[in-house]
């Protein structure tokens, strides 16, 4: 398939805490650069109003999915080309404030759609493609939204047959219908991989937002962080007390991100083989 990539918008500045001109005159949009990727820096409303207007990719990555800076080239460069990146990590958030004596705004999945869903674009009978992994999780979602006054058609779901990073057959449906929304609720650290494949290769500009696990919050198929613990930047904790069996791979992947912050902060870090590759 010959490649249509489009051009895209040249970044004004890419130093930590940087400050980039918004568009048509609008006042200037703030991001803080972390471990090489420039994060927004604002409320959801904000980055919503700025990501409907120029479209492209969203992505909201969240620990675990950070780490793979490291030793994915594939997951690097959608981080990295992404159009806007909002931080989905309360413990990212309060490392950085600790280390740098700068603050991040912490965006999870679940805030951003909720936010996104009461826009106003959605609460007209807009054209949105949902990809998602599973039919439980596509039938869920639609008992959901048409429950809270959303409309879905026949064609408003896709679902993945696995985590692919690449999938031929969803960028010819897309082609066909031309959703202006496309919102992305695969797992995590594929995602971000396939909305980058469908911005480069799409014939034209779609809003491809990556949401995470946003949807399975938001719908009730996992239960979501209560907002205050949200708000204190402490949901990584509630999570290892929900989730005892997995306290050692949520603090081994704590201890190498923290590592990652002190030794490389706004950098990128070099590009390793996985252990597993060694």
């Amino acid at each position: 398939m010959t490649r249509f990539a489009m051009q895209r918008a040249s970044q004004s500045s890419t130093v930590s805490g940087s400050k980039s001109a918004g568009t048509h005159g609008e006042e200037p949009l703030y991001y803080e650069k972390i471990l090489g990727v420039r994060f927004f820096r604002g409320a959801p409303s904000e980055a919503i109003n700025h990501f409907l207007k120029i479209g492209g990719l969203l992505v909201i990555p969240a620990a675990p999915a950070l780490t793979k800076l490291k030793y994915d080239d594939q997951y690097r460069r959608a981080l990295l080309e992404a159009d806007v990146a909002l931080l989905d990590s309360g413990l990212v958030a309060t490392a950085w404030k600790v280390i740098t004596g700068r603050s991040v705004t912490r965006i999870s999945g679940v805030r951003y759609l909720d936010a996104l869903l009461h826009h106003e674009i959605f609460r007209e009978k807009s054209n949105v493609l949902w990809i998602v992994g599973s039919r439980t999780i596509e039938q869920r979602a639609r008992d959901w939204l048409n429950n809270h006054g959303y409309e879905t058609r026949r064609h408003s779901f896709h679902v993945c047959g696995g985590p692919l990073a690449e999938d031929h057959d969803l960028l010819l449906k897309i082609e066909q219908t031309r959703p202006p929304q496309i919102i992305v609720a695969t797992a995590g650290g594929t995602q971000e991989k396939l909305g980058a494949y469908l911005r480069t290769y799409l014939l034209y500009r779609p809003a491809i937002h990556c949401i995470g696990a946003g949807l399975a919050f938001l719908t009730g198929l996992e239960r979501p962080i209560p907002q205050w613990a949200e708000t204190a930047r402490i949901g990584w904790l509630l999570r290892l007390i929900a989730q005892p069996q997995m306290i050692l791979p949520r603090i081994g992947i704590a201890i190498g991100l923290i590592g990652m912050l002190l030794r490389h902060r706004a950098e990128l870090p070099p590009l390793q083989p996985r252990w597993a590759d060694v």
